[in-house]
């Protein structure tokens, strides 16, 4: 977005947006706060300028200045906006006034961070595989749209682990480093909610400790809002009774959950067109460093975390991502946990339908054989698991859809021949046949 300058008569910082009535005036610490037209005329009159008109003047001096604000000083938005510095922008024809800035931690090479390397090495460096260099790079990448104000896309991060694990803790540490401003956008993700204009007065877009829907429909929602944050740079910004208008915010999100398998059932299904846009990592509980068993405890321990940001950050800026990890698209490339994955396939819906055809249709040490009307004749025709099929297949063509899946991810058991005339026809066999 290009940065507009002020070219008022009194070269005053103020800007007027209809929208809400509101004059926002720069006060002493640089913001942009909202005034009322009464508000605004005392402040103006503090200042010295006249309220009056006198001799041969049309209107007064501050009278001239508020037309001159009316006229040609809107904006169509006023607030934080994700990734910017405080000032008025011009995008897509749209003037943005950016009222406040992000938080920019400075880097320190003069500062230890022996706390946050402790817990992130317990975290992220545990079994047979060393998932450091992805919660680093994505932490870097961060960062660095941050300082450019750049917001390109990046991958969604995906925390999965045991209770009290720390994933909470990295994500709350995530916020410092990349602006200190997050925005809950669960509700959002899996239209709960059409009003997201919240969303966009946070760099760090966190999902933890929801209410999870796991419902099929309420995944496929959310992964196609995953897909959408992290690929799109424009979004539509719709606050509750105002025009919707298109912003380019600066965006991560991060999801954690615990590593049961109910828990993991909020998480949008591994298909193709959402798995390099993921970064899905396993947590292993970390043992921290102090003791956090008191509010006081947790605030003494927060504030000494935060002590070393200012070194953890200069190590980031500094870190290297390894070249056979790099991405063209996102700076890093994507990375899913081989027993997460294999935990998510297990609960796939297409893995719950083959588990019910091999009880419903596949004879003994057999195949069955036939055609997709007739499997799912005979699938609905079962009235003990009648229920669960419906459920299944709840919407056009899933039925197809998930033995493609199937034929794909297994085709000893799953797959598609070509009878004569050119006829169609699916063989399903069982588990161990």
């Amino acid at each position: 977005m290009k940065e507009l300058k002020l070219e008022h008569r009194l070269q005053i910082p103020v800007w007027f947006m209809s929208q809400n009535d509101k004059f926002y005036l720069q006060n002493d610490g640089d913001h942009y706060t909202p005034y009322n037209k009464a508000n605004l005329r005392l402040i103006l009159r503090n200042w010295g300028i006249r309220s009056r008109a006198i001799d041969d003047e049309v209107t007064s001096p501050i009278d001239s200045f508020m037309s001159d604000c009316l006229l040609s000083k809107i904006v169509d938005y006023a607030g934080p906006l994700a990734g910017y510095k405080q000032g008025c922008y011009q995008f897509n024809e749209r003037r943005i006034l950016v009222t406040n800035n992000p938080h920019i931690i400075e880097a320190d090479s003069h500062v230890e961070f022996p706390m946050i390397r402790n817990i992130i090495d317990q975290m992220f460096n545990g079994e047979d595989i060393d998932q450091r260099l992805y919660i680093y790079g994505w932490l870097k990448i961060g960062r660095e749209c941050l300082l450019k104000s750049n917001p390109i896309p990046g991958h969604a991060l995906v925390l999965a682990g045991p209770r009290n694990a720390g994933k909470n803790l990295i994500q709350d540490l995530a916020t410092k480093i990349m602006g200190g401003r997050d925005a809950k956008p669960y509700r959002y993700m899996i239209g709960k909610s059409e009003f997201n204009s919240n969303l966009f007065q946070a760099e760090h877009l966190m999902i933890a400790d929801e209410s999870p829907f796991y419902d099929m429909q309420s995944r496929r929602t959310f992964g196609s809002k995953i897909k959408d944050f992290c690929v799109n740079s424009t979004q539509n910004c719709h606050g509750k009774h105002k025009e919707a208008l298109t912003l380019n915010p600066l965006w991560r999100l991060s999801i954690s959950v615990n590593e049961e398998s109910e828990n993991l059932l909020m998480l949008p299904p591994l298909e193709d067109s959402i798995e390099d846009k993921i970064l899905l990592l396993k947590v292993s509980k970390a043992q921290m460093p102090m003791e956090s068993n008191s509010p006081q405890k947790q605030k003494n321990f927060w504030n000494a975390l935060c002590a070393e940001l200012p070194g953890f950050v200069h190590f980031l800026d500094n870190y290297e991502i390894p070249e056979k990890y790099k991405d063209s698209r996102f700076g890093l490339e994507a990375f899913q946990h081989p027993a997460l994955v294999e935990a998510l396939k297990k609960m796939s819906y297409e893995n719950r339908l083959l588990e019910l055809m091999e009880i419903i249709v596949v004879p003994e040490n057999g195949t069955w054989k036939g055609t997709q009307q007739e499997l799912e004749l005979a699938l609905f025709e079962d009235s003990t698991y009648k229920r669960q099929i419906e459920r299944l297949l709840y919407y056009t063509n899933a039925l197809q859809t998930y033995l493609r899946r199937l034929a794909k991810a297994r085709p000893n058991q799953v797959r598609s021949v070509k009878g004569h005339g050119g006829k169609r026809f699916w063989e399903i066999s069982g588990s161990s046949a």
